[in-house]
């Protein structure tokens, strides 16, 4: 769930008893519940909200009244939800800026997937709309067996094995090169994970300290992650560590000809092309 939307939950009972309505963290609730919190006294003339969360999903309900809520994700798409129906409340996901009016006596109440921590709101408008999400969404973490596991699937997808040019091989020779990866002084290598899923890996290969150069190679392997803009942020992680780690002044990578994406990505990065033969484009990059 990843936008904001309507969200329903059951009422029990009748018109001539009354209703309840029960929610339960991790049931009909798609999180843990951490922190309930109610608001009421509203005057019906002033607007709340006015802020965003870079971590913190709510579900939350009018129990009582009307509110209105205007929100505005990262894209500057704007809708408009109205809560009268106390089974009926909204999902507001991570990254939302919301204003809220109320009617007068209305009550909110807010289910909250995080305890309180001032350092996740964004107060500011300019502040929200700036945050630049790629980059506080990604991490290169240490790459670990089931990486290697993710990798042996990603790698022998037909279409990911034609982009990246990968040669054939085997579980065995998979197996044989991570039990000798820690001793591999010329190879460099790190997952990437994106809000703490793993979804590809990136590196350095024939790291040259004599020549001062290497070879950079990375996949996104989860497709649905394709063109959101992660390979300027791996890039970036990844010089870091040629230039700080290894010390080097180039890097270099071989990329397929009609990988059109990639070399466009390259070339915004600011690699030059060195050569083009039948089946390769070779880049580089001056750090």
């Amino acid at each position: 769930m990843d936008r904001v939307q309507y969200f329903d939950l059951n009422k029990i009972g009748n018109s001539s008893l009354g209703f309840i309505t029960v929610a339960e963290s991790l049931k009909n609730i798609p999180f843990d519940v951490k922190r309930v919190y109610w608001t009421y006294y509203t005057p019906q003339d002033v607007m709340r909200g006015g802020h965003a969360h870079k971590n913190l999903k709510q579900i939350i309900f009018a129990v009582s009244g009307t509110i209105e809520f205007n929100v505005e994700d990262k894209n500057g798409n704007k809708e408009t939800f109205i809560l009268d129906n106390p089974s009926r409340g909204i999902y507001i996901p991570k990254l939302i800026w919301r204003d809220i009016k109320f009617s007068h006596s209305a009550v909110l109440l807010c289910l909250a997937s995080e305890l309180y921590d001032e350092n996740d709101y964004f107060r500011s408008y300019e502040e929200f709309v700036s945050y630049d999400t790629v980059k506080s969404s990604t991490q290169l973490v240490d790459y670990t067996k089931d990486i290697l596991e993710k990798s042996w699937i990603w790698l022998n997808d037909p279409e990911i094995k034609r982009l990246t040019n990968t040669p054939d091989f085997t579980k065995e020779d998979q197996k044989k090169w991570f039990e000798q990866l820690e001793t591999l002084e010329n190879y460099y290598i790190k997952g990437v994970a994106f809000d703490g899923n793993i979804i590809g890996a990136a590196g350095l290969k024939r790291i040259d300290p004599s020549l001062k150069n290497a070879e950079y190679f990375g996949y996104i392997g989860e497709k649905q992650y394709w063109g959101q803009g992660l390979s300027k942020f791996i890039l970036e992680e990844i010089c870091r560590s040629a230039k700080e780690k290894y010390k080097l002044t180039t890097i270099y990578l071989n990329v397929v000809p009609d990988n059109i994406r990639a070399i466009k990505a390259y070339e915004n990065f600011g690699f030059r092309i060195d050569s083009i033969v039948k089946d390769n484009v070779k880049m580089s990059l001056k750090l």
